[in-house]
């Protein structure tokens, strides 16, 4: 039977030729080599999981500075677009360049630039006025709420009455056939009302949570009009577009154009709110979309981002950062965006575990500068919590709560979390448990909502979503009972799967040498050459998978995953060796299935049932030697067996006729 050679054992056939490359006056070596040689050098540690898989560097050596180990990382790493950042003691970390993601200092650096741009109000109301019209522009925006349904009458649900306040579902028609879902919060008291738009982060449970229920209800009771909505890709809109679209640039614009389409829905629609006090607030992602919309619509007069706004951070998720709003005025930030709002109210508030731990001593400072050229330093205001991580906790929540008292002179005495009813999710759908209430001419794929934006930049989400579903299919035939479980599943599944499509599709079988297979003497095939690049894919995209696998899963249960994964190869593979091996023992049983589990967790990593199939090669050369070991004869074996297969087709045959 056809053999290939292991993994490890191919990659050592590599390892010579790897290392002793040179290409006249360019002195080039392997990347990874280097880094090996830095660490060495200057007695550091480096913690990478960047891919330095058939990288080779030119001028190698020449690179690193004997005085500077900075200097050395630098020239080394910015070849391949890799940065380096300091960690506490001896440690480093590499990363690949984020173009959302930057250094404390770099927000330092940005801001006393943007800082030297203006030195009054006139002339920053000039930069805002331009930053507006340009952010528009770079979102692309403009085109899309030209296609949007005009005056389109919202699906509402029967209004629920609570302590203080009612809650009633909307399902509004933004584009043809697309829908954004949510839920109004109302005040029972009498008269206009403020307004809240409060678009939903990244936390999970989405807008059905628990502290989300909260705070709506509780500024509802305090006398605020509250509107959540949906994530694009998230909670009911998922079943429109998948959850895979959310993980698009499509996300930042779809979910903008929600905001303002809502917003104008509202006050259209509703004769009870004041136009004076129109505010937006959200946390995480959703305080992204807060600074968002305060710069795209003039109508909010109050702003509350919550542990999301920085100079040096533009948002990790495409919803926020996908399209390139930052490039406004040869290059903005959050904090600059935020400050467009001025002279208007608005809190920032932030904690000490996440990227907003520099907002009292970076952008609070900035915010105060630019609200002073209006005379309006005491309209921006921080609330820092430097004990505390990202979360819209009780404490955020009570910022929230205070800021939107004294700007909208809501009722503090109402304030009283305990009297909100915590609904179940189901109460907060427009469209039903599973769907089956929506729309006959809703958008059922993200293939459908492309053409709207642009059909040829989301090619990829094709992809996306067929991995998407195939997570889904495989959880769904476990029958959980717990959705959130289920939930959690399905996405390690899916991020495991895209990792291995994407390592596989960005290191072809080219970018490992030609070597010699040590067995066979031949050279490598272009398929055990594939492997080998595989093979390097970063251990902990593997680890991650199972850990959470088992986070949620029994041990039944995840080894029926990984049968999704390999087809079912453990169970018909051992059926074939006891069908080959005449009375197969107990004993022999337990190693063969421990061999064939031991393949069947590895190759999960690999994209194609050749390389599959060729995984489980090698531990089947594992059993053959083990029968060989244990007084079997394998060839023996399997030539007896191949003889009666073929005699009892041959006897088949010949009943037949």
């Amino acid at each position: 039977m056809k053999r290939i050679l292991s993994i490890a054992l191919l990659t050592a056939t590599l390892s010579a030729g790897a290392q002793t490359q040179r290409y006249e006056t360019h002195f080039v070596r392997p990347l990874g080599q280097v880094l090996t040689e830095i660490q060495h050098r200057f007695g550091i540690r480096l913690h990478y999981n960047i891919d330095t898989v058939g990288k080779q560097l030119a001028y190698a050596d020449f690179r690193i500075r004997p005085y500077s180990v900075e200097e050395s990382l630098t020239n080394v790493l910015a070849p391949f677009d890799y940065k380096f950042v300091k960690q506490p003691g001896n440690l480093y970390k590499l990363k690949a360049y984020e173009y959302p993601r930057r250094t404390d200092a770099d927000g330092k650096k940005l801001l006393a630039y943007l800082d030297g741009l203006y030195a009054g109000k006139q002339a920053f109301t000039a930069r805002a006025d331009s930053l507006r019209q340009q952010v528009r522009q770079l979102l692309g925006i403009n085109p899309v709420l030209a296609q949007c349904v005009k005056d389109a009458k919202p699906i509402l649900s029967k209004v629920r009455k609570h302590d203080g306040y009612t809650v009633q579902n909307f399902a509004l028609e933004t584009l043809p056939g697309l829908y954004t879902c949510g839920s109004i919060y109302t005040p029972t008291m009498k008269g206009k009302h403020a307004l809240i738009i409060c678009p939903n982060g990244h936390f999970g449970g989405g807008r059905y949570r628990e502290d989300q229920q909260q705070r709506m209800g509780t500024l509802a009771r305090m006398g605020a009009v509250c509107v959540d909505y949906d994530l694009f890709g998230w909670g009911e809109s998922a079943l429109q577009v998948g959850e895979a679209a959310h993980r698009s640039s499509a996300a930042h614009i779809i979910q903008a154009m929600d905001g303002l389409l809502i917003l104008n829905y509202m006050l259209s629609a509703r004769k009870d709110i004041d136009t004076t006090r129109i505010g937006v607030n959200g946390g995480s992602g959703g305080g992204t979309q807060t600074v968002l919309l305060s710069v795209l619509d003039p109508r909010y007069t109050a702003a509350a981002p919550v542990v999301s706004l920085s100079s040096h951070f533009d948002g990790g998720c495409p919803c926020e950062s996908g399209m390139p709003i930052q490039l406004a005025g040869s290059g903005t930030c959050n904090a600059e965006l935020a400050a467009c709002f001025a002279p208007r109210p608005q809190l920032i508030v932030s904690d000490g575990g996440d990227w907003t731990s520099t907002v009292p001593t970076l952008e609070f400072p900035y915010l105060q500068r630019v609200y002073g050229f209006f005379g309006a330093t005491d309209a921006v205001s921080n609330v820092h919590l430097p004990k505390e991580k990202h979360d819209f906790g009780p404490n955020k929540r009570n910022a929230v709560y205070d800021f939107f008292a004294r700007v909208f002179r809501l009722d503090r005495k109402m304030l009283d979390e305990s009297r909100v009813t915590i609904e179940p999710e189901t109460s907060l759908l427009s469209f039903g448990n599973k769907g089956e209430l929506m729309p006959k001419n809703a958008i059922r794929s993200f293939a459908q909502v492309a053409p709207f934006i642009d059909p040829k930049a989301y090619q990829q989400l094709k992809s996306d979503a067929s991995l998407e579903a195939k997570a889904k299919e495989w959880v769904a035939s476990l029958n959980l009972a717990d959705a959130k479980k289920a939930g959690f599943a399905t996405t390690a599944i899916y991020n495991h799967l895209r990792a291995v499509r994407d390592w596989h599709n960005s290191h072809p079988y080219t970018t490992i040498p030609a070597g010699i297979n040590l067995q066979t003497g031949k050279p490598l095939s272009q398929l055990e050459r594939q492997m080998i690049a595989d093979s390097a894919m970063p251990r902990t995209v593997h680890e991650k998978l199972m850990k959470e696998l088992r986070r949620v899963l029994t041990e039944e249960q995840v080894e029926q995953i990984l049968d999704k994964y390999t087809v079912g190869k453990v169970a018909f593979t051992l059926k074939g060796y006891q069908s080959i091996v005449p009375n197969m023992t107990e004993k022999e049983t337990e190693y063969v299935l421990s061999q064939l589990k031991l393949a069947r967790e590895q190759a999960i990593d690999y994209k194609s049932m050749k390389q599959i199939s060729a995984i489980f090669e090698i531990y089947k050369t594992n059993c053959e030697q083990y029968f060989n070991n244990h007084g079997r004869n394998w060839r023996q074996m399997f030539s007896d067996y191949v003889k009666k297969r073929n005699a009892e087709k041959k006897k088949a045959k010949e009943a037949k006729k």
